[in-house]
């Protein structure tokens, strides 16, 4: 009998998952775990804060939506915790071929290489990409620095592949022991009546959304015009969650625009969401191009705009906690505390202040979204914030005047005034769907 470790990872979904669907065909018998790793969450920097809470929920949301569909199909999800070379070096005793989904970052590349220095036979497959390596129109090495060459060179030679069907038929081992076993539960936090990513995390909320935003409200028409937006669930896909946990693929997103523009209606608004998709893409090549450098204060193009980088922990704290005293960028700090997420709007501008207005090292503030963000992405987070930073995969200095944004994006003052809860204003409650 051939058997195998399945390793979920940040693809925690079981519909258009190659890397599973190889798993099945190729073996008689499989088992499933999951690895939580909580370290990986708090790397050391400046910032000491632990995960936010936020982004923990939604994790184990997801996790506990993904065991609950395997259990469905008789398959049991271990989940485990520990570290990973002595929870592999315990799984051994079943099998030593394991399969899972290729991942960039770090932390993620570190643990593949463990597992590689010990002699685990590893099949890893693009699971996260839109489109695998291999259909890169360049060598990693000669990847461009600007986004648009890229993205013309891409959409004129690439074909993404079709969504893949899941196949459940496996065995699953469902009574391997483990010490490294643990119990996961949901945690109860309240969701803030303002949020605008009241979503509960796993795969068939994922679905539920991109059903949702294309084909029941038809949102998606109005994309382009909107995703500036700063309240409510609508202005913008909230796909972000979903894909950065792998409960839905981008694959699945763009075949699923693909359909609706040949079904119902094709326009700018349905491109920019691809197009989105398209700049999520580029920000994988340009970590595997660039590695660490994405990490560290010059970046990957060098300071070249001169900026200060300061570090003064006094400024970064009111920054982080939203008292700075600038009225539109501690009321996105607010929401980014009290519902862990941000609108893009919301991050460029706070972005662009702490580096701009306060002269604080960007990095700094990177790694605070890093824990809180509900929709961390590693290769998104850290270019965007590269970008913004002037170190990054643009040649031009990015300034945003805040005051001037919340005149464009806040003419009324009611998002300031839903977050600064100043006095005489009321916490608005805009009757917001809970999915």
């Amino acid at each position: 009998m051939k058997k195998a470790i399945y390793w979920f990872r940040k693809n925690l979904r079981i519909h258009d998952n190659p890397s599973l669907n190889s798993a099945i065909k190729e073996n008689d018998e499989l088992l499933f775990v999951y690895i939580m790793d909580y370290k990986i969450f708090n790397p050391i920097n400046s910032d000491t804060e632990k995960i936010g809470k936020f982004r923990e929920k939604f994790l184990i949301e997801s996790i506990l939506n993904l065991k609950k569909d395997l259990n469905k199909i008789n398959i049991k999800l271990m989940i485990l915790e520990g570290n990973i070379l002595e929870i592999f070096d315990d799984l051994k005793k079943y099998s030593t071929t394991v399969y899972g989904t290729k991942e960039v970052g770090t932390y993620e590349e570190r643990e593949e290489k463990i597992l590689y220095d010990n002699d685990f036979n590893l099949n890893l497959f693009e699971d996260q990409n839109l489109f695998e390596s291999k259909k890169l129109p360049y060598q990693v090495e000669e990847l461009p620095l600007i986004f648009t060459h890229f993205r013309k060179k891409v959409e004129k030679l690439v074909v993404i592949r079709d969504v893949e069907k899941f196949d459940p038929t496996i065995q699953s081992k469902n009574d391997y022991l483990s010490p490294f076993t643990i119990q996961l539960e949901y945690l109860m936090i309240d969701t803030n009546l303002n949020s605008s990513y009241p979503f509960v995390g796993g795969e068939n909320n994922g679905l539920n959304r991109l059903k949702n935003y294309l084909w029941k409200s038809k949102n998606i028409e109005k994309y382009k015009e909107t995703r500036n937006g700063l309240i409510g669930t609508e202005y913008s896909s909230k796909f972000s969650a979903y894909l950065c946990l792998g409960c839905i693929s981008p694959v699945m997103i763009y075949q699923e625009v693909k359909r609706y523009e040949k079904e119902i209606k094709k326009n700018s608004s349905t491109y920019w969401l691809i197009f989105e998709l398209l700049w999520r893409e580029f920000f994988r090549y340009v970590y595997l191009k660039a590695k660490n450098k994405i990490f560290l204060k010059e970046g990957i193009n060098g300071n070249i705009f001169s900026k200060n980088f300061n570090n003064d922990l006094k400024l970064f704290e009111k920054w982080k906690r939203g008292e700075t005293g600038q009225e539109f960028i501690d009321a996105n700090m607010k929401e980014l505390k009290e519902t862990g997420f941000m609108s893009n709007r919301g991050r460029q501008n706070v972005a662009s202040y702490l580096i701009n207005n306060l002269d604080l090292n960007w990095v700094w503030g990177a790694s605070f979204f890093e824990k809180h963000l509900i929709d961390y992405d590693v290769t998104s987070n850290w270019c965007n914030w590269m970008y913004i930073a002037g170190v990054g995969n643009n040649t031009r200095n990015w300034v945003f005047n805040p005051e001037r944004q919340s005149e464009l994006h806040d003419k009324k003052g009611i998002y300031r005034s839903m977050w600064l809860k100043k006095k005489g204003q009321l916490n608005i409650d805009l009757g917001l769907k809970k999915y």
